[in-house]
């Protein structure tokens, strides 16, 4: 696990940060079924697997108020909605308009 580093950011400012979520042998809960319907004889045909995950996870950040006084802590919850295409296996996968903040 690999965290952002911290930073100071003035109260009425605002900036971006973008990250790289990299996913190894992810564990397909219920995927099963696509890969087996793919499966014709001994060959997997990938052209015909689509899995549809959820990447859900949550940002946390805290702000000081009145100096070191006064801790505030904001939770952000990301959730994305990601169709793995069986002939995109192994390629990045651009996230940016799928992804809902809540």
């Amino acid at each position: 696990m690999k965290e952002m580093k911290k930073f100071y950011q003035k109260r009425k400012s605002h900036s971006n940060k973008t990250t790289v979520v990299h996913g190894h042998q992810i564990p397909l809960y219920g995927g099963m079924s696509f890969v087996s319907n793919a499966r014709e004889g001994n060959s997997l045909h990938t052209d015909r697997v689509n899995v549809g995950l959820n990447l859900t996870f949550a940002v946390r950040s805290r702000a000081y108020i009145l100096g070191r006084l006064v801790k505030s802590k904001f939770y952000k919850k990301i959730r994305c909605p990601v169709t793995l295409h069986g002939t995109h296996l192994g390629k990045p996968m651009n996230l940016l308009h799928s992804c809902v903040y809540e």
